[in-house]
């Protein structure tokens, strides 16, 4: 087995991992570094195996960007009001890894098994490439594998006499010519990913399209129209209008500078009546604009609880017409059912229906177990020695806490599912486990789930070559100080997001522009970056907003352009 030495290894070539890979080579351009991507190619969920037919970003043209690498129009033919087609985000992507010198530092096509580390701190991986196992050796290790990378594919009774074709939504662009061959598909979800695959097919000529709701999940996304309001505002601008994300609680929240507003709309009588009214105009919006309420088809796709209880699982409708006219027109039925069983080219379901059958296609989600094993590092919980009484104790006061100061959360919705009782991942500012951050050798960038990916995935690449350094201007003071606001961030999740993923990750919707606010504080730069305070509340943050913030924090840290903290 080879043995190769890195200073830094970057594990995922996708949104995260490259902004990681281009924030540390801009810092330390002396460093040997090396990103390591499972794929064939660059990109992540933008891979080229990953391209099925019709996928286009949620996004609008603007706010999926690179601050610092802006998408023109006049190259990737991309412009504003459009959603990105996933072919140009591919190519959008590699673009960037090859323009800030990633793409030669890339190995494609290895697979991380395996990360020990050892009493100095340093890391030995064991990498697969083409079944042959090689050692690496890296000073410090950034984890960006993301949250779908690993499909949740489930089996069902007597599959082995399916005589179709079965797969999950990952796979998609692998059969994306059944959608010209497909007469009779059944979609298993109701995500955003399955409404991708049933309108690819609902709209190919001859094709009928079951889709089943399962009673099991967590009911029909929030598809929301790109434009909200009477004024016709971008939700996602919405998202990031900084006035607007005074309504939805957080306790980073008063990082912005605004934390008397936001006190006053969550703890006084009038400003809890606000905004309960605020959200539930937003909800009122999408459910009267798709007419849930006057099919009985449409029905079954109106979404189970209030789009407040949502977080970053939101999808935005960016089809070319409307995926509920489908339903109407009866070339998508909907179910609410499961698959009880397959036999040749029937599909039973619990209701009672048998479906005929050539495709089935299972856009089921994504497992959040890490694809790689770890050794001499404790990833689970806090990962420090706490008791089991002082764990409860932490977090039956986080849970006080959360409550206390943002009591519209008391009033959980009731779900129809059980909620898991597993620990969620529990990592300072969510990117380092506590166990870890005296080591200064490891981090996790990208375990969010947000729609904010491009200013997300600059400001934590910046952070954590930061925190590697020693260099962050606020940090924690011991291990009491972290354990007490990493208990109280991710039991907060749990409280506020029960019908996304706050039970098991760190979950975003309107409480994403003051994590930015949160990650710039920890590094001191300005975080009020509008060019007056009117602006500064009610227009939206793009990334461009955020051009420009690597060479800000080399100026305050003597280096300069081009040559970074090595000196060279």
């Amino acid at each position: 087995m080879t043995m190769d030495t890195y200073d830094v290894v970057v594990v995922g070539a996708g949104w995260f991992g490259l902004s990681a890979a281009k924030t540390r080579l801009e810092l330390h351009p002396s460093e040997k570094l090396i990103v390591l991507e499972s794929a064939g190619s660059f990109g992540g969920s933008w891979s080229q195996d990953r391209l099925y037919p019709g996928l286009k970003s949620n996004n609008f043209w603007g706010s999926y960007e690179h601050p610092d690498f802006p998408m023109i129009e006049e190259v990737y033919g991309v412009k504003h009001g459009e959603h990105i087609p996933a072919a140009v985000l591919h190519r959008y992507l590699t673009d960037f890894a090859k323009h800030f010198g990633v793409y030669e530092r890339t190995q494609l096509n290895t697979q991380v098994q395996h990360a020990k580390q050892d009493e100095d701190g340093v890391w030995e991986l064991i990498t697969v490439v083409s079944g042959v196992e090689t050692a690496i050796h890296t000073r410090k290790l950034i984890v960006a594998t993301g949250l779908t990378s690993q499909p949740n594919l489930p089996t069902y009774p007597g599959e082995e006499t399916f005589t179709g074709v079965k797969f999950h939504a990952k796979s998609f662009w692998e059969h994306g010519d059944t959608t010209k061959t497909a007469k009779n598909v059944v979609i298993v979800g109701c995500g955003k990913s399955a409404y991708d695959c049933a309108y690819s097919y609902a709209t190919a000529d001859g094709t009928q399209v079951d889709l089943l709701v399962r009673p099991s999940g967590q009911g029909p996304v929030w598809l929301c129209p790109g434009y909200v309001t009477p004024f016709r505002r971008m939700l996602e601008e919405m998202l990031h209008t900084r006035a607007l994300t005074w309504f939805s609680p957080a306790p980073w929240g008063a990082e912005d500078g605004y934390g008397v507003a936001r006190e006053w709309l969550h703890k006084t009588g009038i400003g809890r009546f606000i905004t309960a009214n605020w959200w539930n105009t937003m909800s009122n919006e999408t459910i009267d604009t798709h007419g849930f309420d006057t099919h009985p088809e449409l029905f079954k796709l109106k979404p189970w609880q209030p789009a407040f209880w949502t977080g970053s699982g939101v999808g935005i409708h960016n089809f070319g017409s409307s995926l509920y006219d489908l339903v109407r027109e009866g070339k998508i039925r909907v179910h609410i059912a499961e698959i009880t069983k397959l036999d040749g080219g029937d599909v039973h379901l619990s209701n009672g229906a048998v479906l005929q059958a050539d495709v089935i296609c299972c856009a089921t989600g994504w497992s959040k177990e890490s694809t790689i094993t770890y050794e001499g590092v404790e990833l689970d919980g806090l990962g420090l020695p706490i008791s089991a009484d002082e764990k409860i104790r932490l977090r039956e006061e986080a849970d006080r806490e959360v409550l206390d100061r943002f009591p519209i959360l008391i009033n959980q919705p009731v779900l129809r599912y059980e909620r898991t009782k597993a620990e969620p991942l529990r990592y300072y500012r969510f990117i380092v486990p506590p166990s870890q951050f005296s080591k200064r050798n490891l981090a996790f960038a990208g375990m969010v789930s947000t729609v904010s990916t491009a200013s997300f995935a600059n400001s934590q690449a910046l952070w954590i070559s930061a925190y590697f350094d020693g260099k962050l201007k606020r940090e924690p003071k011991g291990d009491d100080e972290i354990i007490k606001e990493v208990m109280l961030h991710t039991q907060f999740g749990k409280w506020r997001y029960p019908c996304g993923y706050g039970d098991s990750l760190p979950d975003f919707s309107f409480d994403a522009l003051p994590y930015v606010d949160l990650l710039l504080n920890d590094l001191g730069l300005k975080i009020h970056r509008k060019a007056t305070q009117i602006a500064e509340i009610v227009e939206p943050y793009k990334p461009r907003d955020y051009r420009g913030l690597t060479l800000e924090w080399l100026s305050m840290n003597g280096g300069k352009q081009g040559v970074g903290l090595d000196g060279e």
